[in-house]
């Protein structure tokens, strides 16, 4: 096979990782493959991400990019109707940084992660990143790209897409030195390696110069690498300039895997699917004899490099490589052998299987669902990854809420065990005298994120060891209220049921509590309850009705959206945790006001570590005095915008106002 068969061979798998997007959701695909791309190639004041301090302009214009062919005027028209096809830079235009013609200073442009695999999800966001070389922009040019990229970012936030432009220098990333300027949530000296080789095995090519690592032989050290490198030239009479070389991965430390093994603990908070199928490959990283095997190595013989395929290992189409199941199989696999003594693939089977159908709920009333669901199973099928038994699985959607609850808390459980297995890994390396990379402060930020999940404090409403928000999101719940010994108990059931078969579904109860608020509260802070939740009200007796709890979760759904433990900053978490937000809800059981003491209020709070609490009080001296600490204490209060009062519907109700106010 010719070079050129080898780069023909990559764009045409990097084309069809393009067309999985494009069949997942062709909007967002055209707004991560060309709109992104359009905006990082100009500087303009007639597009966002334009940026002039004084004489200096940002860096921009994408090497080997072509942006009229890359982009048609209907998208601009879409995304910019003000800019017309006359205030587009023209190609002789002399102005600069505003024209192609300019010295193009971003040298590739990819994205990293699960977008146009098996992955992909209604709710992934774009990671990209943007290669250039800092020498040449220098540190002037690298504050104003920044700053560009910041408000493009912002301006795709403002359309409803989560993107993220992370700026790389070529060199670092070839010397393995670019992970704190990659992602703050990897904590710097947890990953490195980690994550240069997800780039290699995730990446799609947006824009720009062709990685040179897809056309090296794979399993080749440091030396060989560079010397291929050096002899490319004549070879293959190739123009190397034409390629960005970002350097190779020979293996990965076992010395780097337990800082990422920590930050995987992280990710399972908002996404545990995703953290067993990274937290598995990390064991299987520790737990290889050999040399570690690496899942990018495999996906380049696959897609360049078939002939060196191992006899096992059976060709695929480029439509057919997708690695996230490449890596699934690799995992499967490691957990098979008699070697581990594990046997845990069944749940990364279920994970696989569960994340995969997840991602495509959301488009489930698209054209293209159908043929998309049909290709998946067939290679899900194909590479041996169904879980058993697979009707069960197939038919999550219908799950009672303790089988959600059951297979969340299974992959809790996994993820802690093997959080244990990977620390005895560890201290074996330290008995002989391996160093570890991850640092006292990634520690610290870790063990301050996962106390902030697992630990019981007084007041503080639970999270649940779950499966993810979008599949514990219930369409209907059912309040039942019964009175024992003179104490009224709130429970919540699955379905839209009356009183008889409330009793008849025991089955189907979600939570029971005491506290009416209490019990709202953690089902929306778990994702269970929802903005699209129809809630149901058994027989009642009390003076509060459906409409004023359907009305008071959602102000609590208002006042407190999803909060993403996995994006929590280390930064955040280094500072001493303070209140955020608050809500207070007064008399919400509609006592009668006459007397004016004990009228019963609830305030509900959120701290900067993603924690809620709720505390009751039974006067308004009380609630008074706790409002008055929120404000001396946390500068919360309705004047700085973080403090939600609500009052449910009441006779009285302009009397009560004027008491709290008094």
């Amino acid at each position: 096979m010719t070079f050129k068969d080898r780069i023909n061979r990559y764009l045409a798998y990097n084309q069809a990782r393009k067309f999985k997007a494009l069949k997942f959701n062709e909007s967002t695909a055209v707004f991560f493959f060309k709109v992104i791309p359009y905006l990082l190639h100009y500087n303009t004041p007639e597009l966002p991400g334009y940026i002039k301090d004084g004489k200096d302009e940002s860096p921009c214009g994408i090497h080997l990019f072509n942006p009229r062919k890359a982009i048609n005027r209907d998208i601009i028209q879409r995304y910019f109707p003000r800019f017309t096809p006359k205030s587009e830079p023209s190609k002789t235009s002399k102005t600069k940084n505003t024209d192609s013609a300019v010295k193009p200073l971003i040298h590739s442009l990819s994205t990293i992660g699960s977008i146009g695999s098996m992955a992909q999800s209604a709710k992934s966001d774009c990671d990209y990143w943007l290669l250039v070389d800092f020498a040449e922009i220098g540190p002037r040019g690298l504050e104003l790209l920044g700053r560009k990229c910041q408000i493009i970012e912002n301006w795709a936030e403002g359309h409803g897409i989560e993107i993220h432009l992370f700026i790389m220098d070529i060199t670092e990333t070839r010397e393995n030195s670019f992970a704190s300027k990659a992602e703050e949530e990897s904590a710097g000296s947890a990953m490195k390696l980690l994550l240069k080789e997800e780039f290699f095995r995730t990446h799609i090519l947006v824009a720009g110069k062709l990685p040179l690592w897809w056309l090296i032989p794979p399993e080749l050290n440091a030396d060989e690498y560079q010397k291929y490198v050096n002899e490319l030239p004549v070879r293959e009479r190739v123009n190397t300039n034409n390629f960005v070389d970002l350097g190779y991965i020979a293996e990965i430390p076992k010395a780097e895997t337990f800082g990422a093994c920590l930050w995987q603990m992280n990710k399972a908070l908002d996404s545990p699917f995703k953290s067993v199928i990274k937290f598995a490959y990390l064991e299987l990283i520790l737990g290889s004899k050999d040399k570690n095997p690496l899942i990018s190595d495999q996906l380049k013989r696959l897609v360049c490099f078939p002939e060196m395929l191992a006899p096992a290992d059976k060709p695929l189409g480029l439509d057919d490589i997708d690695p996230y199941l490449l890596l699934a199989r690799a995992i499967v696999n490691f957990y098979q052998t008699e070697a581990t003594n594990q046997r845990r693939d069944h749940l990364i089977r279920a994970s696989l299987f569960l994340k995969t159908i997840e991602g495509m709920e959301s488009e489930r009333r698209s054209p293209r669902y159908a043929d998309h669901l049909k290709t998946t199973m067939r290679l899900m099928a194909d590479w041996g990854l169904f879980p058993e038994p697979i009707r069960h699985y197939q038919n999550f959607r219908y799950w009672r809420y303790h089988d959600l609850i059951k297979e969340g808390r299974q992959i809790h459980n996994y993820l802690i065990a093997t959080y244990k297995r990977l620390r005895w890994y560890m201290r074996a390396f330290a008995r002989e005298g391996i160093g570890l990379t991850i640092t006292d402060e990634d520690i610290a930020v870790l063990g301050r994120k996962l106390f902030t999940f697992h630990q019981k404090k007084p007041n503080k409403i639970e999270y649940i060891q779950s499966l993810s928000r979008e599949m514990i999101e219930q369409h209907d719940i059912t309040l039942h209220i019964v009175r024992v010994k003179g104490q009224d108990i709130f429970a919540a059931f699955q379905g839209c049921l009356d009183n008889q078969s409330v009793i008849n579904n025991q089955g189907a109860l979600i939570k029971r509590n005491t506290h009416l608020i209490a019990l709202l509260s953690q089902m929306i802070i778990n994702g269970i309850l929802t903005s699209g939740t129809h809630l149901y009200l058994t027989k009642n007796y009390l003076p509060i009705d459906l409409s004023d709890i359907q009305a008071l979760a959602a102000s609590i759904i208002e006042t407190f959206p999803p909060f993403d433990l996995s994006h929590l900053s280390g930064r955040k978490l280094l500072e001493t945790e303070r209140l955020i937000k608050a809500m207070a809800i007064i008399n919400f059981a509609k006592q009668d006001i006459r007397g004016g003491k004990n009228i019963r209020s609830t305030i509900i709070t959120l701290n900067s570590y993603g924690e809620y609490f709720i505390h009751d009080y039974e006067t308004l001296a009380q609630y008074k005095q706790a409002l008055l600490v929120l404000l001396t204490q946390h500068e919360i209060s309705r004047w700085n915008k973080n403090l939600v009062v609500y009052f449910p519907p009441q006779k009285d109700l302009h009397a009560l106002k004027a008491m709290l106010e008094g």
